[in-house]
């Protein structure tokens, strides 16, 4: 065929050649090339074979983005325009379909004014825009927030999936800044497992945000964030009365009487003052917020909350005698990862001298909280590999059933907490044992291993 045949069309101008892919010149061997799952047979043909050619697709309409090469409409944000290709956006976004096919939105220009926050113009948006065309995208911690923003307001959930991995990646310990800043984007986004990996990083760090040189980052976070880490027993931290002297700091920072009682009522009762020794218990009596005289609601409160602690200190001891006193909710009964009284060992990671080695620690022999030790274990750890240990628990002093909680906490060189592994609550006796299997998630970064026995209500 003669090529004056088609003298007008486009295809041959060579000012389109590099927009053209020259289908022609592609190798067999470029292409990436899969085999069906249920080979078909048929007569005279074989075995059909599925071929792709996805990155050069990919490649080829990359090659479009910001062209004004068959483009059929513009945005406009903030000061830039950006020439873009209806069907491209459309195919992947149904709220961009709709703007761009609606006769609602058309405009003789083909211009479509958009309305973005600061943090979604600039790059950001050019970024965003970009995906459509290479299906790639480039995230860091300045751009996270910007490019979530427009994924989910586009509806482009390929973009939203990578923004909610990259965020979770970087979420996890010891990143603590990066979950504190998004915990509230996970619940506002509904984006679960990124709080659920936000929740245990804060949770597991917890005395880094209330240490005094984050005094400012604590005051500011809002209550829904506070009332989840109180509800939560993933807690790593000194005792229950150091959260109980931070919630009270972050009350009284509050700027009125009313939000004050309010948040109280909400927070206290998330306080386990169960597990405080006496001498704290008679602390929170001596408090600036048990003291105020001008809301006598929280006093009242207060008192409520001591009297079911000192209950608990009382009758926990007896509870053979007594048959099993009802303390309800349990969890408010249950220790968190207290490191002040519950540290039974500690274990250099890095070394292997503790390999299959039986060790002799004690703890307290009573779920009530007490700093005597009268409970004698041993615990025996072994180092199957440079990420996967075994620990193995036994009482064998003991004349009855002991019920505990086994935590293993994983910590790095900067003593900021990598990993929790804790077992539910076990029946000890002189003849069986409990182990407890660990496989480090950051075995390069891993220091030390801390070993909690928490006896506990059963």
């Amino acid at each position: 065929m003669d090529d004056d045949l088609f003298p007008s069309s486009p295809f041959l101008d060579p000012s389109f050649a590099e927009f053209i892919d020259p289908v022609d010149n592609y190798n067999a061997s470029d292409l990436s090339t899969t085999i069906m799952s249920s080979p078909v047979t048929t007569a005279g043909t074989g075995v059909e074979v599925t071929l792709n050619a996805t990155n050069e697709h990919v490649e080829s309409t990359s090659k479009f983005f910001n062209n004004p090469l068959f483009s059929d409409a513009h945005f406009r944000v903030g000061t830039q325009t950006y020439h873009v290709h209806k069907f491209i956006l459309a195919k992947a976004s149904d709220v961009l379909a709709t703007l761009l096919y609606s006769q609602q939105w058309a405009s003789p220009s083909g211009e479509i004014l958009l309305e973005e926050q600061d943090e979604c113009q600039g790059e950001v948006f050019e970024k965003f825009l970009k995906f459509f065309y290479t299906a790639q995208v480039t995230l860091d911690t300045t751009n996270i927030l910007g490019l979530l923003c427009l994924a989910d307001k586009y509806n482009v959930q390929p973009l939203r999936n990578l923004c909610s991995q990259f965020m979770t990646m970087k979420a996890k310990p010891p990143n603590v800044r990066n979950a504190i800043a998004w915990y509230s984007i996970s619940k506002q986004f509904s984006l679960n497992d990124l709080g659920v990996i936000c929740m245990h990083t804060v949770a597991w760090n917890i005395e880094y945000l209330l240490s005094p040189t984050n005094q400012n980052e604590w005051y500011q976070c809002d209550i829904d964030f506070i009332r989840d880490l109180l509800s939560t027993s993933n807690l790593v931290l000194s005792n229950e009365y150091c959260l109980y002297v931070a919630v009270s700091d972050w009350l009284l920072a509050r700027s009125s009487n009313t939000l004050l009682q309010a948040y109280a009522h909400e927070l206290l009762p998330l306080i386990r003052f169960s597990q405080m020794l006496p001498i704290q218990l008679h602390q929170v009596e001596q408090s600036v917020l048990y003291q105020r005289n001008d809301i006598e609601q929280i006093q009242d409160l207060l008192k409520r909350l001591l009297c079911q602690a000192y209950r608990f200190h009382t009758l926990a001891p007896l509870r053979r005698e007594i048959h099993k006193p009802e303390f309800v909710p349990l969890e408010w009964y249950l220790p968190r990862q207290y490191t002040e009284m519950n540290i039974t060992d500690r274990v250099d990671i890095q070394s292997t001298l503790r390999f299959g080695i039986q060790v002799d620690v004690q703890t307290s022999s009573s779920p009530v909280p007490s700093v005597d030790r009268t409970a004698d274990w041993k615990v025996v750890y072994r180092k199957r590999s440079h990420d996967k240990w075994t620990l193995k628990v036994h009482r064998h002093d003991a004349v009855y059933e002991t019920h505990a909680q086994v935590t293993a906490i994983i910590y790095d060189n900067e003593r900021r907490v990598l990993q929790v592994e804790q077992s539910e609550t076990f029946t000890f006796t002189t003849s069986n044992q409990y182990e407890l299997e660990i496989v480090l998630s950051n075995p390069s970064e891993a220091k030390e291993l801390y070993l909690l026995i928490k006896p506990v209500i059963p």
